[in-house]
């Protein structure tokens, strides 16, 4: 006995061993797992505002020549500088004569063609299918009828099945109780007489002659009895006993008659009590006969709407038809959505390319504006004027150089490349940030906008830049323009990824353990909506109290564990 208990005592120490060494073999894996696992940083998921700007980069080069052009045919009257003059910002170089507003109102004229060109295709088509989802409604609702049309016919052929073993039924029951009427009418006739009272009074006659008879029989055997008495001849007595055997005679035919009278009279009773049980037994049957008549005619008219009503297989014809009808026309309204898609990005592309060439117009416009307006060119850059092409009297041409001034003062000449829409939305004169330089003295401002030769798409934005630290062929990033907005969501640029399905952030996601919280990095794809330079706004599905990684120590990858740094 001790030795059993020395036994558990042994297993149970064992066992306790066994599941601490397990418990401290799951905490260590669990750190152990925890140092390989991608150490990462997060950010919290921002509202504010960002400054949509254009950015762009260049080379800068040495602003050796700053052309002076007209983009109108100008004459000029006066040539206030020569070649070698330094002049300033601001200095008069040439005097115009008044313009020649013939161009301009050509150009204007030109500008309201395209207005009226833009404005037309402005009001485009209205793709409605009001119509066409009627007509697709109507039909569905006509297949709905015809379906239900179906399924009625299906049940009034079973109803017509089932009507027809009833009807059948009834019929059989019917032409069994005709038959039964019938035969106790046939009953009823064969019972003999059954005129009880006839009988009856017969057999009282009869009882009353044959009382008479007695009583004339009574009186000659008293005459008989007194003949004798008296000694009356026996002739005499002879002739009352011949008159006695005949009377008698009569009382015994009468007796038998009145027997047959009173045997008539209960045959009579018998036969009406016949009668009486045949004609209860056929009332009876006859009642039964009229309620099932009543349900034969009732069947009969049933049967025969049932019959009259659409069948299985013209309903099925009419659900076919409906249904290809309501097919079609929803083939038909898909084919012509998509013709008018199809048609609506040509509208698209269409109304862009006039919106382009109106707000070309409209630049001339403005340009031939400002210029045939002026009566004189100032310089827009302090230099040397290096070169003059024109005389007093002569005509100007549209980006033909009247002088080129070189710049002595160390700025630098930055050519940027941006599109159409972004190319609008600034102007000569505006100034302009550098975003990687960072020296104290960097500036830019625009000077011009031109044609980009290489993608007429494109334009060139030409910026001045400034700076102590810059050099010639430095590649220089700014930012210019754009206006601030405010965003609902907000990160740092650095946490937006991008593959072949898109860009996307990781963002953490909790997950209870028995071990603790684990963190998972869960992808969620996203739009870029504006951009600086460290941050951007996005639209993402969700968002609310949302941490985007920012930096990892290793790659990571959606759906995996991460630690977050301390």
């Amino acid at each position: 006995m001790k030795k059993n208990k020395t036994r558990k005592e042994w297993v149970k120490n064992l066992l306790i061993v066994f599941l601490a060494v397990m418990l401290v073999l799951t905490f260590c894996s669990n750190t152990i797992m925890n140092m390989y696992l991608p150490e990462v940083q997060t950010e919290a998921v921002r509202s504010g505002k960002i400054q949509d700007s254009i950015r762009g980069s260049g080379v800068a080069e040495l602003n050796q020549a700053y052309q002076i052009k007209l983009p109108s045919v100008r004459t000029v009257k006066t040539v206030l500088v020569k070649e070698g003059q330094e002049v300033k910002v601001g200095d008069v170089l040439f005097q115009l004569d008044k313009g020649d507003e013939a161009e301009l109102d050509a150009a204007k004229s030109t500008y309201l063609e395209y207005q009226t060109e833009y404005q037309k295709k402005l009001i485009g088509k209205d793709y409605n299918y009001d119509k066409e989802e009627l007509a697709i409604e109507s039909a569905r609702l006509d297949y709905k009828k015809a379906v239900k049309a179906l399924n009625t016919a299906v049940k009034n052929k079973k109803q017509a099945k089932k009507k027809t073993k009833e009807l059948n039924s009834v019929n059989n029951k019917v032409a069994e109780l005709e038959k039964s009427s019938a035969s106790y009418e046939q009953k009823i006739a064969g019972v003999g007489d059954v005129d009880e009272k006839s009988a009856y009074d017969d057999l009282e006659s009869k009882k009353r002659t044959l009382t008479v008879l007695k009583n004339e029989l009574s009186d000659i055997d008293n005459d008989i009895a007194a003949l004798k008495e008296a000694g009356a001849p026996q002739s005499d007595i002879t002739e009352k006993e011949r008159a006695r055997r005949d009377k008698a005679a009569e009382v015994n035919n009468m007796q038998a008659d009145v027997d047959s009278a009173s045997e008539a009279v209960n045959a009579a009773a018998a036969n009406a009590d016949k009668v009486k049980v045949y004609t209860d037994k056929k009332a009876k049957i006859d009642a039964q006969l009229e309620t099932y008549r009543a349900s034969q005619a009732k069947l009969s008219a049933e049967l025969e709407a049932l019959n009259a009503s659409m069948s299985k297989e013209e309903a099925q014809a009419q659900v076919t038809e409906k249904e290809l009808a309501w097919n079609n026309l929803i083939a038909d309204y898909e084919i012509k959505k998509s013709e008018d898609s199809y048609n609506k990005q040509t509208d698209d592309i269409d109304l862009k390319a006039a919106k382009d060439k109106l707000d070309e117009q409209k630049k001339l416009v403005d340009e031939l504006t400002d210029t045939i307006g002026k009566s004189e060119i100032t310089a827009q850059m302090a230099g040397v004027v290096t070169g003059i092409s024109c005389m007093p009297g002569d005509s100007t041409q549209p980006d033909t150089p009247l002088a080129v001034i070189s710049a002595d003062d160390g700025c630098f000449t930055l050519k940027v490349s941006v599109t159409k829409e972004q190319a609008v939305k600034v102007k000569p004169g505006q100034s302009a940030s550098l975003t990687n330089y960072w020296g104290s003295d960097g500036s830019a401002v625009l000077r011009s906008i031109e044609p980009d030769t290489e993608d007429p798409a494109n334009r060139i934005l030409c910026l001045e830049v400034k700076g102590e630290d810059i050099a010639e062929g430095d590649t220089i990033s700014v930012s210019i323009g754009g206006e601030s907005k405010e965003y609902d969501a907000i990160v740092s640029k650095n946490s937006i990824y991008e593959d072949n399905n898109g860009k996307f952030v990781l963002v953490i996601t909790n997950k209870n353990t028995p071990l603790g919280t684990r963190y998972i990095a869960a992808r969620r794809d996203v739009e870029v909506l504006a951009e600086d330079d460290m941050r951007a706004a996005i639209s993402m599905e969700t968002y609310g109290n949302d941490y985007v990684i920012t930096a990892s120590s290793k790659v990571v990858e959606p759906g995996k564990q991460v630690k977050l740094k301390e």
